[in-house]
């Protein structure tokens, strides 16, 4: 099948859709499919059109100058509705605001090329302006296949609609290495020593790194803990200020999977402050390595994580901060939370999952 994946933004930019986009790609073309991705973001100082190939996948970027780098492209409309409709199937990625993949959504509808849409995003507080510009009803009416990478984002689309549409999930997969080889190595004995909770993340505001860092201050109040932050961004600054006055976190800046399956593997739990997570590939990744996951309710990370099974959904900071403390005073608990991690494999990754994302793109040639 010759498929195209259009995305506002790819490597080399890093963030969440750029990762799940890329390894998309390199499961369709290891299963034999024909992959373009198709997408604004620019790789070096040129800007045009340029086209390249890297693991099987051809990268065609469509790219101009804009402040920033940004991944924005208004002039290609024209080129999208020659491009598109040349496909067997069309995936359109998107964001809340994604103006790349908004473009490749009107030229399928002026071409009557039929495509998956997937939001990679929760909607949290943008539903009324959203249901204001995006006629969604019309888009499914038209033949789109409207989905979203979890079950509360998905209830967000659907709640964004003026009507009524149904959004499917297509769930964020990964590889099970390194992940997989990490969980299967036993892990030392728990002494009551220093709880050794991890979190790896963008370190910005939408992910709560800073209200992160004082609910893990506020648990050392009342037992050893220690945060270990795997990642970079704008806040990196405010969360070395608060590590001065006393939080007990260490930044240990961006790594690569290795390295970060090797932290995981001396750690205890996996941390996400961020409320209304649309997916939470970070979290998934440290599952697969065996650790429980603490996480906010309303999150996309229950879709793969059982409260009480193999992790724990509070409801705000203050019991996020509780249920460290009472983990490294229960220990029993602790261990049988990671004791069923490491027993339990993960069904998120892309051997065990690509068939779905191929049978959306067989149902586009199925409708009338």
């Amino acid at each position: 099948m010759r498929i195209a994946l259009v995305s506002d933004c790819y490597p080399p930019r890093l963030g969440g859709i750029e990762t799940q986009v890329r390894s998309l790609a390199w499961a369709l073309a290891a299963a034999g499919h024909d992959v373009t991705v198709i997408t604004a973001t620019p790789d070096g100082s040129e800007r045009g059109e340029h086209t390249e190939v890297s693991e099987g996948v051809t990268v065609l970027r469509l790219t101009t100058r804009m402040p920033g780098d940004l991944p924005v492209n208004p002039w290609v409309s024209g080129r999208l509705r020659e491009l598109l409709p040349i496909f067997d199937a069309v995936h359109i990625h998107t964001g809340i605001v994604s103006p790349f993949a908004r473009m490749a959504t009107t030229a399928c509808l002026a071409t009557d090329t039929r495509a998956v849409i997937t939001w990679h995003c929760h909607l949290i507080d943008a539903t009324p302006w959203y249901r204001f510009v995006n006629p969604l009803q019309a888009w499914q009416e038209r033949g789109m296949i409207l989905t979203a990478v979890s079950s509360p984002a998905a209830d967000a689309i659907e709640a964004a609609a003026r009507g009524r549409v149904t959004v499917d999930v297509l769930p964020n997969l990964i590889e099970r290495e390194p992940w997989g080889s990490i969980r299967r190595i036993a892990r030392p004995g728990e002494a009551a020593g220093v709880l050794r909770v991890v979190t790896a993340t963008r370190l910005a505001g939408r992910k709560r790194v800073l209200p992160l860092a004082k609910l893990v201050a506020d648990a050392r109040r009342g037992a050893p803990v220690r945060l270990d932050v795997y990642g970079d961004g704008p806040q990196r600054a405010e969360l070395a200020r608060l590590i001065r006055h006393g939080a007990p976190v260490r930044i240990l800046g961006r790594v690569g999977p290795q390295e970060l399956a090797g932290a995981y593997r001396d750690a205890d739990l996996f941390i996400s402050p961020v409320i209304k997570e649309a997916f939470g590939i970070a979290a998934l990744e440290a599952r697969a390595a065996g650790l429980p996951v603490i996480y906010r309710r309303g999150s996309g990370i229950a879709e793969f994580i059982t409260h009480g099974r193999d992790g724990l959904e509070v409801t705000s900071d203050e019991e996020m901060s509780a249920a460290l403390v009472s983990l490294h005073r229960d220990r029993e608990r602790l261990r049988a939370l990671r004791d069923y991690c490491l027993t339990h494999p993960i069904a998120h990754t892309w051997d065990a999952g690509l068939a779905q994302f191929v049978r959306a793109y067989e149902r586009l040639g199925e409708r009338t």
